[in-house]
C-alpha cells in the first residue's frame, strides 16, 4: 500500500510543471524524437534532460536510443506500455451515496405511476389479514407492487419476477427496495396466497380504489360504458379433460332482485319449478373449477371474465370472473349493480353485443337507470313475430292482415324454464284466420294466432327502436375500440392470454391485476394530457377559428360554389389551391 502512494506522489510531482505537461501532451499522439520536443518547446538540451529524468523516474515515459540509423544521436521518447492511454477499470471497492430515484428517467412508466398514486392505502386494506403477534412480515405494499410490475411488463413466472426486480434498478425503486436490500423469495407469493390472501377481495378493493381516484380526477365519468366477456383458457392439458354426467338443478334465471320483484307483480305469475336434470359436459381433473364453453369464437375449458370499461379514457371500472359455461347475459346485471354499489358512479349509457339481447337484460338496465344500446338478433325463425307490428302504447301486436293480437297473461314455459308474455287474437278475429291470405305464411296452430314474446318485451322493443339510431352506431364503434381493444391489450401485454394459476378466485386475482395494470397505464396517460391543457386550449382555439373562417367563406360564396372549388382542385398537386377561394 505504501509503495503505491509513493508512486502516485512521484507521478503528481512530475505533472506539476508546465513544460512536463506539454511534453506529456505531445507524446499522447505517439513517440517523438528529442529534437522534435526541443523544437516544439523552445528549451535547451539541459532543461529537456532535467524534465526527462523526472518523467522517467515516475515511470511515465521511457527513452530509446539509436532507434533510427539516420539520427544516431537523438533519443526516442515514448509512453511506457503499462501507462498507455488504453483505459482500464479500477476494481477497487468504493464507498458512495446513491439516490436510486435520480437514476430513473422522468418519462419512465413506473416513475409516472409512483408520482401520481400513493399506494399507502394498501396498509389499511391489508390490516385484517395480519396477526397482532409473531414476526414482522414483508411489507404488503412491496408485495403488491412486485405483482403489479409482473403484470405491467408481462413477466409470467414469479421466479423470473424476483430475478428481474433484483437486477432492474427501476423495479427495485418502484417496489421500495434499496440497492443493498435482499429481494424476497418467489415462495413468498404462493405462501401468501395459501395462508393469507385466500380470496381475491383485497385485489378487488385495490382496483375499486384506483377507479374512485379516476372518478375524482375526472378521468372516469360513467356517462358511456361498454361491457363484454373475455374467455380465458384454463392452465390444463388436454389429457386432464374428461367427459362427465352431472346432476344439475335448473329453474328460472335469477337476473336481478328488482327484476324478480317486478315479475311477481304481473298477472299469471307462478313460482318457478326446480328441476334436477342430467347434463353431459367436460371437466378437468387438474382444475375442477373451470367450465366448458362451446361457442363460435369461444370454445374450450376455461373461465369467463366480465369487464366493463369507461369510454372516456378506457379505464376498466369492473371485473368479475365465472366459470366459462355461464352465459354473459345471466351475469351482466349483477355485475353492473356491484359496480354502482362499490364505485358509487352513475352509469348513463352502455353498449353490449348481441349476446345480451335478452328481454330481462333490457328491463334490468332500465331498472338500474342505464340506457342500453344492444345489438339485435334477427327473428327469422318466427314469421308472425317478425312481420307483426308492435304498438307499445297499448301493448299489442298487429298482424299483417290488420288484426290485433292482445296481451293475455304472463306464462311459464316448463321446457325452457322461462317466463314469457302470451299475446293472442280475440275470439271474433280467429274465425277469419283460415281464410286469410297470410295463413300459410304465419304458420298458425289450429287453436289461435298467438305470439310468445319475452316477459319484458316492452323493454326489448325499446332497444329495437334505438338500434337504427346514430347513437347506437357510435356505441358500437366505442365497443369495438374500448372493449375488444382492451381485451386484445390484456391478452397481448398483461398475461391474460391464458390462465397461469388454477382455481376460480386465483383466476379472478389475475384478471383484477391485469385490469389494474392497464388502468394505471391509461390513468397516467390521461393525467399527462390534462397537464398539457394549455396546448389543448390552443389547438381548440385554432380549430374554432378555422371553423368560423370556413363558415364566413360559405356565407359569401355559397355552399355549392365552395364544393365546386374543392372538387376542381381535388388532385394532390393542386390541393393547396383549394383553400384560396376568390370572392
Amino acid at each position: 500500500m505504501g509503495d503505491r502512494y509513493n508512486q502516485n506522489a512521484l507521478l503528481f510531482k512530475a505533472l506539476a510543471d508546465t513544460n512536463r505537461l506539454m511534453i506529456v501532451d505531445m507524446l499522447s499522439c505517439g513517440e517523438l524524437c528529442a529534437c522534435e520536443i526541443l523544437e516544439g518547446l523552445g528549451i535547451t538540451q539541459s532543461t529537456l534532460s532535467h524534465h526527462m529524468k523526472i518523467l522517467c523516474e515516475c515511470g511515465l515515459v521511457d527513452l530509446l536510443t539509436n532507434r533510427y540509423p539516420n539520427r544516431p544521436f537523438c533519443d526516442i521518447i515514448y509512453f511506457k506500455e503499462a501507462v498507455s492511454m488504453m483505459g482500464k477499470k479500477d476494481t477497487q471497492m468504493q464507498m458512495m451515496i446513491v439516490n436510486i430515484e435520480s437514476l430513473i428517467p422522468q418519462n419512465h412508466l413506473l416513475k409516472k405511476i409512483n408520482d401520481r398514486i400513493d399506494f399507502s392505502f394498501i396498509y389499511e386494506l391489508a390490516a385484517p389479514y395480519y396477526s397482532n403477534i409473531g414476526r414482522k412480515s414483508i411489507d404488503p405494499v412491496c408485495l403488491i407492487k412486485m405483482l403489479l410490475v409482473g403484470f405491467l411488463y408481462g413477466i409470467k413466472s414469479e421466479r423470473r419476477l424476483v430475478e428481474e426486480v433484483s437486477l432492474n434498478i427501476a423495479y427495485r425503486w418502484f417496489c421500495g427496495f434499496d440497492l443493498m436490500d435482499k429481494i424476497p423469495n418467489h415462495s413468498l407469493f404462493s405462501q401468501n396466497r395459501r395462508r393469507r390472501f385466500t380470496d381475491s377481495i383485497i385485489f378487488s378493493q385495490i382496483l375499486n380504489h384506483i377507479v374512485r381516484i379516476c372518478v375524482e380526477k375526472g378521468i372516469v365519468t360513467g356517462d358511456t360504458v361498454v361491457s363484454d366477456g373475455i374467455f380465458i383458457p384454463a392452465n390444463v392439458s388436454d389429457s386432464s379433460i374428461i367427459k362427465i354426467i352431472e346432476q344439475v338443478e335448473k329453474s328460472a334465471i335469477d337476473y336481478l332482485e328488482a327484476l324478480d320483484e317486478e315479475l311477481r307483480q304481473q298477472e299469471g305469475y307462478k313460482e318457478p319449478i326446480f328441476v334436477v336434470e342430467e347434463k353431459t359436459t367436460f371437466k378437468s381433473t387438474t382444475d375442477p373449477d373451470c367450465g366448458y364453453i362451446d361457442q363460435k369464437h369461444k370454445k374450450g375449458i376455461g373461465y369467463l371474465s366480465q369487464m366493463t370499461t369507461d369510454t372516456q379514457n378506457g379505464i376498466i371500472i369492473g371485473v368479475d370472473c365465472y366459470q366459462a359455461n355461464q352465459r354473459e347475459s345471466n351475469i351482466v346485471l349483477r355485475h353492473l349493480e356491484k359496480i354502482k354499489a362499490k364505485i358509487g358512479i352513475k352509469i348513463n349509457k352502455i353498449g353490449l353485443d348481441a349476446g345480451y339481447d335478452v328481454g330481462a337484460v333490457h328491463r334490468g338496465l332500465e331498472l338500474l337507470g342505464i340506457e342500453g344500446y344492444v345489438s339485435c338478433i334477427d327473428f327469422s325463425y318466427d314469421i308472425l313475430k317478425r312481420e307483426a307490428k308492435y304498438h307499445p302504447d297499448l301493448d299489442y301486436f298487429e298482424c299483417p292482415a290488420g288484426k290485433q293480437i292482445n296481451f293475455i297473461k304472463l306464462a311459464y314455459k316448463k321446457p325452457t324454464r322461462n317466463f314469457y308474455r302470451l299475446y293472442r287474437m280475440s275470439t271474433s278475429d280467429r274465425k277469419h284466420c283460415s281464410s286469410c291470405d297470410y295463413f300459410r305464411k304465419c304458420q298458425l296452430s289450429y287453436t289461435a294466432a298467438r305470439i310468445c314474446a319475452s316477459a319484458y318485451y316492452p323493454a326489448f322493443y325499446r332497444n329495437r327502436l334505438r338500434y337504427e339510431t346514430s347513437e347506437y352506431k357510435t356505441m358500437k364503434r366505442l365497443r369495438g375500440i374500448w372493449s375488444e381493444g382492451a381485451f386484445s391489450v390484456l391478452k397481448r401485454e398483461h398475461k391474460l392470454s391464458k390462465a397461469i394459476k388454477r382455481g376460480l378466485h386465483r383466476i379472478h386475482e389475475e384478471c383484477l391485476l391485469s385490469a389494474l395494470a392497464l388502468n394505471l397505464k391509461r390513468m397516467v396517460k390521461a393525467l399527462a394530457v390534462g397537464d398539457n391543457s394549455f396546448v389543448l386550449r390552443v389547438k381548440s382555439g385554432i380549430l374554432c377559428f378555422s371553423s368560423i373562417f370556413f363558415q364566413i367563406i360559405v356565407l359569401f360564396r355559397g355552399w355549392e360554389a365552395v364544393c365546386q372549388q374543392v372538387q376542381k382542385y381535388s388532385q394532390p398537386k393542386q390541393f393547396k389551391k383549394a383553400i384560396t377561394i376568390k370572392r
